[in-house]
């Protein structure tokens, strides 16, 4: 029989505290250091934080109630291979590293979009890629706050309207007014307490199942730990090929976005940009495992009472299976259920909260200072904050429109959140390593693939593909507790699910797994990009400048014979041009540190000839 949520005094005492924590860290950098009175204090820290506060921020930002919800339910009811799936982070971030780091910290930009100006010396894909950026972020804060507010409704009966209020209105006190440094530091302590309300889960769970081993065996009677599925059908939900390889490229955005060149941005040198992120990406993978663990708990321990809160009713969200957990192993324990509420809160006001201030920094430089460019420090640094406040209102009535859409967090995120991040990561790949890319390729290519995910998208939620929605079968349902009565079934199992129909018509397009879209959406970006570039007139090589794009063997291949690389590159000389701009660099900075004068007219001549070798 399971239990009805309770939440004593204990419990609201450790989600108030967590909350006035991140409220008095907001406060504190508002009236600490320069008080946030200019851009690069309110948006980058002064360039100059700590390396690692900034990475523990860096992975924070993606780990929300998508993944302390989303990615339990998933594991619930599709096995473990969901889990496998947030090891895309991992390779996501280490490849990214080579690519992204070593073309946004030489050029010190605020906003990523900036890039695509300096690439293209237009602001065309500039606007694009914008617009892009902001779908994605209102999409996915509008999940985040969705998500957080539905495990407060399973525990405390709130209603979702004012949980979303409440996230939203705290994120927005400290980002305002803190600024980076704020949202930084304040997603160390909610990482740390997000962390602390994981493992007490899984800890607990598993003495209740009666061991890590029980946990494991029992999962792999239910076959949640049948990972090894090299099958090539593009229908199946999970696969080892999706989950390598398509959920890689859909991750891809995460180091490719505002939030990580904001933090690169924070960085004092490239060496620590690129520590950052290979850190960061093992770390990511652990805790998306932790998160995938209490899934598999949560199946063990209703195995062991027999009562499915799915199956039978119990709840009608999936998302709301860790939340029943909770209230079941910690009913005789006081301030737990406050705590998992906490890190709950912590991990959403994190997401929340870097998601405004990469809001704000993007307005400013893409919107506000393109239509007055000579706007000052102080004015800049106020339309930053009210920014902040604009977007909460927005991102709320995101999260409550979301609120319709059925199925768990992780889908959700994974399929309506990642709309706008296959275009974007094709357009940034296709700007890095093509030199023949033109911003016509670049914004015909964004909008044809485009097209195609939102087509794809559509289709899958609204038909709705039977072979996309298999599910594992439940736990057993002899004790469970429906309509007030106690309910006994004959037997100890639930009957497996039955197999799906076979696909038909456009059913058989619709029904490709969504973890191939943002591979699909990348590809089709290079394809009608290189073929656009091709019809309007690519550029030569030497008139692109070497800073704004990289070679592809270099970056990927380095300890290869340069006589291998230079004939797998096609002969490019982005490599070589790209170290002599980098010599040139080195020379200005030790003259700047030793303090030696260069004269005006010699400083102009080496600008001279700098740009005539680009």
């Amino acid at each position: 029989m399971l239990k009805e949520a309770t939440f004593g005094v204990a419990d609201y005492v450790v989600s108030a505290l967590a909350l006035c924590i991140s409220l008095s860290i907001g406060l504190y950098y508002a009236c600490s250091g320069g008080r946030q009175a200019t851009t690069a204090e309110y948006h980058l820290g002064n360039r100059n934080l700590n390396f690692l506060p900034v990475m523990f921020s860096l992975m924070v930002t993606s780990q929300s109630s998508i993944l302390i919800l989303g990615v339990p339910a998933e594991t619930y009811l599709y096995g473990f291979l969901a889990t496998i799936s947030g090891f895309g982070f991992w390779f996501a971030y280490w490849l990214c590293a080579r690519i992204v780091i070593p073309i946004v910290h030489p050029i010190r930009i605020t906003s990523v979009n900036e890039y695509f100006n300096l690439r293209y010396k237009n602001n065309r894909v500039r606007f694009l890629t914008t617009v892009l950026s902001f779908i994605f972020w209102f999409i996915y804060l509008g999940i985040v706050t969705y998500g957080v507010s539905t495990a407060i409704e399973s525990i405390l009966g709130v209603p979702v309207w004012l949980c979303v209020v409440i996230v939203s209105i705290c994120s927005m006190i400290y980002t305002a007014v803190g600024g980076i440094k704020a949202v930084i530091w304040t997603d160390v302590i909610q990482y740390s307490i997000m962390l602390t309300s994981v493992l007490a889960i899984l800890i607990k769970g598993s003495m209740k199942v009666g061991g890590g081993s029980e946990v494991i065996r029992i999962n792999s009677e239910g076959k949640r730990l049948d990972f090894w599925n090299f099958s090539l059908d593009p229908t199946l939900r999970y696969t080892m090929w999706n989950v390598m390889i398509g959920n890689t490229a859909k991750l891809f955005y995460f180091p490719l976005s505002q939030s990580s060149v904001q933090r690169i941005g924070c960085m004092p040198t490239i060496k620590d940009a690129y520590k950052m992120f290979y850190i960061v990406a093992p770390l990511m993978g652990l805790t998306f495992f932790l998160a995938g663990s209490m899934g598999l708990v949560s199946y063990a321990y209703f195995v062991k009472v027999k009562c499915d809160p799915l199956a039978s009713k119990f709840i009608k969200n999936p998302n709301q299976i860790i939340p029943i957990l909770v209230t079941e192993i910690f009913h005789e324990t006081p301030g737990m259920a406050g705590l998992f509420i906490a890190g709950l809160f912590c991990a959403s006001l994190s997401t929340v909260s870097s998601g405004y201030a990469v809001i704000s920094s993007m307005t400013l430089q893409d919107i506000i200072k393109m239509k007055w460019p000579n706007l000052s420090e102080k004015r800049s640094t106020i339309a930053s904050k009210l920014t902040v406040l604009v977007i909460s209102f927005l991102t709320t009535g995101m999260a409550l429109l979301l609120a319709n859409i059925k199925g768990t967090l992780l889908k959700l995120a994974q399929m309506v959140m990642t709309i706008p991040t296959g275009p974007y990561t094709g357009i940034f790949l296709y700007s890095i390593f093509c030199t023949s890319a033109t911003s016509a390729g670049a914004i015909l290519g964004g909008i044809v693939s485009l097209v195609f995910y939102l087509w794809m998208a559509i289709g899958n939620i609204v038909l709705s593909p039977p072979s996309v929605e298999k599910k594992l079968a439940p736990a057993p349902l002899d004790m469970c507790f429906l309509n007030s009565t106690l309910v006994s079934y004959n037997t100890t199992t639930a009957a497996p699910t039955s197999s799906p129909a076979s696909l038909e018509g456009f059913n058989q397009i619709y029904g490709m797994s969504f973890q191939w879209f943002d591979f699909i959406a990348i590809i089709i970006v290079f394809v009608v990009g290189l073929i656009t570039s091709k019809i309007v007139g690519a550029p030569k090589e030497e008139d692109v400048d070497a800073r704004y794009v990289l070679c592809f063997t270099e970056q990927f291949f380095p300890y290869l014979p340069f006589r291998v690389k230079h004939l797998l590159s096609c002969r490019s000389t982005i490599p070589k041009r790209r170290k002599q701009i980098k010599t040139e660099e080195r020379r200005d900075n030790e003259e700047m540190i030793v303090g030696t004068s260069v004269p005006e007219k010699e400083k102009g001549v080496k600008k001279i000839f700098r740009e005539e070798k680009q």
